[in-house]
């Protein structure tokens, strides 16, 4: 009887022994995610502050609408630490409500964007997104003399593809070198390790298709 009653009390302690390693793995575990989150949250929060300086050293650009545009992305991508692409889509709409209302012409804008896309992106990612969208819509409004621009989100075999189109005169690319805006569109392009496809033809307007893998 002694020898079952002591066989018991064994099991019991080495129950309590082996609950108390597999507490102490799993209190281990939700430490480490929780260090991760906090360093994941610090290291979204120095790119907000980049950004906020880097929008304190930025020249004027060449017109006082873009300059108030660029303000504009700048201090949405630094607002907070995570983005979808519905972020994306309303500050794209702001944006072009901003040059709607501070340049004047006929030029209807127009925007198309997946509706249940669940992509995040930091906020250095979204600087890069709504500089590559707002190069575009400049660059149609103010050169193409077009009577509308589409920005346009799509995504297809893993691939975000970000592409304006607008309906203006477009231009012979071997005859024009690439401008300021391109130049912006291009350096965007590249931090986020995508693809630029740009097609202009006199007559025939310009699209900029901007492709961009999903991580």
């Amino acid at each position: 009887m002694e020898g079952i009653i002591g066989n018991i009390f064994i099991g019991l302690l080495l129950g309590l022994v082996i609950s108390y390693f597999l507490s102490a793995a799993d209190r281990d575990k939700q430490n480490d995610r929780r260090q991760q989150r906090l360093q994941e949250q610090n290291r979204r929060q120095l790119q907000r502050d980049q950004i906020l300086k880097e929008l304190a050293h930025r020249p004027s650009q060449s017109t006082l609408p873009k300059t108030e545009a660029v303000t504009l992305l700048y201090q949405f991508a630094a607002s907070k630490n995570n983005f979808t692409l519905k972020d994306v889509e309303q500050a794209t709409r702001v944006l072009q409500r901003h040059y709607a209302q501070t340049i004047e012409n006929e030029l209807a804008y127009k925007i198309n964007f997946p509706e249940k896309e669940l992509l995040r992106f930091e906020p250095k990612e979204t600087l890069q997104l709504l500089t590559i969208i707002n190069e575009g819509l400049h660059n149609a409004i103010t050169h193409a003399q077009a009577s509308f621009v589409f920005s346009i989100a799509s995504v297809e075999h893993g691939k975000l593809n970000l592409i304006t189109h607008d309906n203006g005169i477009g231009y012979d690319r071997k005859e024009t070198p690439a401008h300021n805006g391109i130049n912006s569109i291009q350096r965007a392009v590249q931090d986020l390790k995508g693809d630029l496809k740009l097609t202009s033809n006199i007559g025939n307007g310009t699209i900029v298709n901007v492709e961009i893998p999903i991580r």
